[in-house]
């Protein structure tokens, strides 16, 4: 391995992409992350008991979100990163103004739905596809510091929401995002270039002459991906890298989702259990560059592998926690999935690129983030499932439940990742 791969010289330019791709990840990361908090406010203001029926709706826009992304990534391919996500983020402020309007069941349920979908496309198919034009080699290094924004969302977007809600009105969180969701539209159409060698940079910030930039450009406008759908359904590498992110990603949104609410079971105050929400994610801010590194130095399949087998013991930990209503090692779980969080980010576009390759990376990104997507929705079933299970005043044994359930699944990915093939299929 080149021993520059693993050193942040992206140039200032790839610096900038990085930083931008960063608040990418962090506001599209907003709407799961904040349901610990949104989920019960608006149960209240619609008369509901429980806010259990409503994390459906999530589930919904997740199953929904599949032909979203399959039509996104599919325009994608065809003219570029650009301008889509341009037209996504503008759509993305829309969807939320009037979701903090949303205090009717029906308009609720299509607006969330909506708001899952689209956020779903811009966290996995817009950062994804950048990442691989500008960061082929340094896939892993990048990502680690990209991916950062995830840990930005849990640590600083849901005590926004609670504090502005409750200071503010239900609506000022939303009314924000309508604005941050505009300014990076602004950012994307005016300044944002999809590849280096539009900007005058180099991939991986590693220079070439002004005839291989030249190429590279004729290449990326005119290359057509030998990957049709039909030979991706019949690859069995694309079958395993989605059953083992699907995977992983339930367990990820179905704990996120209820982090809050899981501690408050425990014994914890709300607004500590935010607080501890907050400091397990600063924890896991430079852990998620830490996954980059590891990444860049020992191979993705390797740090794939690392990070199941910790997948699994968090889950574990998670469920003794909430079987024994213990505060400890529940907190424990806590800064323990914080640590992961921004791991998991990186490395599925990570081995998607791995295998496919920079030029064949959007045609199989494009497919395998519809099919994650639909695969990481029934998280947002499982949960509610589990704790209608369990009953009312019980719902200590519905979240041991949850967890046990995560638990299997986690040993299952770890098997199929020590036996993925990690050989490049596609151009590179």
């Amino acid at each position: 391995m080149n021993q520059n791969s693993a050193k942040s010289n992206f140039g200032k330019m790839g610096w900038l992409i990085i930083i931008y791709v960063l608040f990418l990840y962090m506001f599209s990361s907003t709407p799961p992350d904040t349901l610990n908090v949104t989920a019960e406010f608006f149960a209240g203001a619609m008369g509901l008991d429980s806010s259990n029926a409503l994390l459906v709706f999530s589930a919904v826009g997740g199953f929904v979100g599949i032909p979203v992304a399959l039509i996104f990534g599919q325009i994608v391919s065809k003219v570029g990163v650009k301008w889509p996500t341009v037209i996504i983020l503008l759509i993305y402020a829309v969807i939320w103004f009037i979701n903090g309007k949303a205090i009717s069941f029906g308009l609720y349920a299509v607006i969330v739905t909506i708001i899952t979908a689209v956020s779903n496309t811009i966290n996995l198919v817009a950062t994804q596809q950048i990442m691989s034009n500008w960061f082929p080699k340094k896939k892993g290094i990048a990502l680690g510091w990209a991916t950062m924004g995830m840990c930005f969302s849990s640590a600083i977007m849901v005590a926004v929401f609670q504090g502005m809600i409750l200071n503010v009105g239900l609506s000022a969180p939303f009314n924000l995002m309508v604005v941050i969701c505009i300014v990076m539209a602004v950012i994307t159409a005016v300044w944002f270039k999809a590849y280096p060698e539009e900007a005058g940079a180099y991939p991986d910030n590693e220079p070439i002459s002004e005839e291989e930039k030249k190429a590279n450009l004729e290449l990326i406008n005119n290359y057509k991906s030998d990957f049709s759908f039909g030979k991706l359904f019949k690859t069995k590498e694309l079958w395993m890298i989605v059953i083992i992110f699907g995977f992983l990603f339930i367990g990820l949104v179905g704990t996120v989702s209820r982090m809050i609410p899981r501690l408050v079971i425990v014994g914890i105050d709300q607004n500590i259990a935010v607080l501890w929400l907050t400091i397990a994610s600063v924890i896991g801010i430079p852990a998620s560059f830490f996954w980059g590194l590891i990444d860049q130095k020992i191979g993705t399949k390797k740090a794939v592998e690392i990070f199941c087998v910790l997948w699994t013991i968090m889950m574990a930990i998670a469920a003794v926690g909430s079987a024994a209503v213990s505060v400890p090692v529940s907190i424990i779980s806590v800064v323990f999935y914080a640590c992961l969080l921004g791991g998991l980010g990186n490395l599925m576009p990570s081995m998607v690129i791995q295998i496919f390759g920079r030029y064949d990376f959007p045609q199989a990104n494009k497919l395998v983030v519809p099919l994650v997507v639909g695969i990481r929705s029934f998280a947002l079933l499982i949960v509610p499932m589990m704790l209608q299970m369990s009953g009312i005043g019980n719902e200590s044994a519905g979240y041991r439940n949850v967890f046990i359930v995560f638990m299997i699944l986690s040993l299952v990915v770890t098997i199929l990742a020590f036996a993925i093939k990690d050989k490049t299929i596609g151009k590179i």
